[in-house]
């Protein structure tokens, strides 16, 4: 998995899959509640909006990031306004999406949930400041 320090640079980097296509352009990284690690990133797909791809066993490649899926899996894949929120059902949809385990809700368990962001770490920085803080959900 990788670190904080790391993913926080691919904002803005080109997404590319197991054989070398490219998905799209890493708009936020958000990190997962569950484990307090880096977890997901919502991609800009050219033309198809923004999509949710988990960054597990994402690596750096150069100047791309490498995720290992393939166009027609991240495709259909939820999708979120950047800085938007989930609900715990959406959540819950978006592990079963892509087979991962998750130890919160299932849809059908968080129906009546209220709703919860991602959280996303950006830099924020006070004058003089130095480590990276990462920002809570409202």
């Amino acid at each position: 998995m990788p670190a904080f320090d790391v993913v926080r640079r691919w904002k803005g980097r080109l997404v590319v899959g197991r054989d070398g296509a490219e998905l799209g352009t890493v708009v936020e990284i958000y990190y997962d509640d569950e484990t307090d690690q880096p977890g997901w990133a919502l991609l800009a797909i050219p033309g198809d909006g923004t999509r949710l791809v988990p960054v597990m066993e994402a690596e750096e490649r150069g100047d791309t990031v490498g995720v290992p899926l393939d166009r027609s899996t991240v495709s259909g894949a939820p999708g979120m306004a950047p800085g938007g929120r989930l609900w715990p059902q959406e959540v819950a949809a978006l592990y079963a999406y892509y087979g991962l385990e998750h130890a919160g809700a299932t849809p059908e368990d968080a129906e009546e949930a209220e709703p919860v962001a991602p959280r996303s770490f950006e830099p924020l920085r006070a004058a003089g400041a130095g480590p990276v803080a990462r920002r809570r959900p409202l």
